[in-house]
């Protein structure tokens, strides 16, 4: 497929809803073929939020094995996206992630956590929840390893970063509560004033 035949490929996708483009994503990830990339940056580059869905979810299985497609996506995180794309992204990570294998993954998931940019940081928090489910099997096996990357986190000034790794720490905390309970007050002792660490740990702890 090339760029020029991907309007004729997502113009099917206006007016669906969110499962049937994410299935389309993986459909054409799993076979992306020779100018793949080329094919979701254009689609990317469509005015409607389905084929920008459509191309995001694409990008993150295909980045697994695919360099330029995982510069694609970081650029796109780099950019001001509405909150279709950024539930797409979110996606999409935990999808790479998930080719690669999540401890390959990590020096990708630390360069996330350490972006200047909060929908990067975000499609990490978000992305891999529920992180110690057992469908990501390093961070089950490893559950101090997915709070302490969380923990990076744990000072964000962004709300809807905070919200999120609130709410991760939540899912881990309904298997590890010991863990979380004692992260999050290493958290608050470190600053106590800190209306974020205030936020996620209100949060984390709303379960118990």
């Amino acid at each position: 497929m090339t760029p020029s035949d991907s309007a004729d490929c997502t113009d099917a996708l206006i007016g669906k809803k969110w499962p049937a483009v994410r299935q389309a994503a993986r459909t054409f990830a799993a076979s992306p073929g020779p100018g793949a990339v080329d094919t979701l940056v254009a689609a990317y580059a469509r005015p409607s939020w389905e084929p920008r869905f459509f191309a995001v979810c694409a990008s993150g299985p295909i980045a697994a094995t695919d360099s330029a497609a995982l510069a694609a996506m970081r650029h796109i995180a780099e950019t001001n996206l509405d909150w279709q794309i950024n539930e797409g992204l979110a996606f999409a990570f935990d999808d790479y992630c998930a080719r690669t294998g999540y401890e390959q993954a990590l020096p990708e998931i630390r360069r996330w956590l350490a972006s200047e940019h909060p929908n990067q940081r975000r499609a990490v928090s978000e992305g891999l929840r529920r992180w110690t489910d057992a469908r990501r099997p390093y961070f089950h096996q490893h559950p101090d390893e997915a709070v302490g990357l969380l923990a990076v986190l744990c000072g964000d000034d962004s709300p809807y970063v905070q919200k999120s790794v609130g709410n991760a720490m939540r899912d881990i905390w309904r298997a590890h509560p010991a863990l979380v309970e004692s992260a999050v007050s290493a958290w608050l002792a470190e600053d106590p004033s800190a209306r974020g660490r205030r936020t996620i740990a209100k949060l984390a702890l709303r379960a118990k």
